[in-house]
């Protein structure tokens, strides 16, 4: 997203600090999931996903820039990984 690009990384710290992410922010259209899902295979899936990126730790961080912040530190991606599962997780009342 260009713009990301552009406003990105002065926002970044809301993506690394400690404060949950709000609700209510808008999410990128092609991100949006709209078709039937198999519950119980997707939280297996997403089991699997957080062990991986767990054992991984910081040899296995992604070197790649976020999308939106662009360049993040393997600490950065740890946080902000968390942020946004946990985020999923409230807002799914899990």
């Amino acid at each position: 997203m260009f713009i990301g690009r552009l406003i990105g990384p002065f926002i970044k710290p809301i993506y690394s600090n400690d404060k949950p992410f709000s609700q209510n922010n808008p999410t990128d259209p092609q991100l949006v999931v709209s078709d039937q899902r198999d519950f119980l295979r997707e939280r297996e899936q997403l089991k699997v996903k957080v062990r991986q990126f767990h054992e991984g730790g910081e040899a296995k961080c992604t070197r790649h820039p976020h999308p939106f912040f662009g360049s993040l530190t393997p600490q950065e991606w740890g946080r902000g990984m968390y942020k946004h599962l946990d985020h999923h997780l409230r807002q799914f009342g899990a």
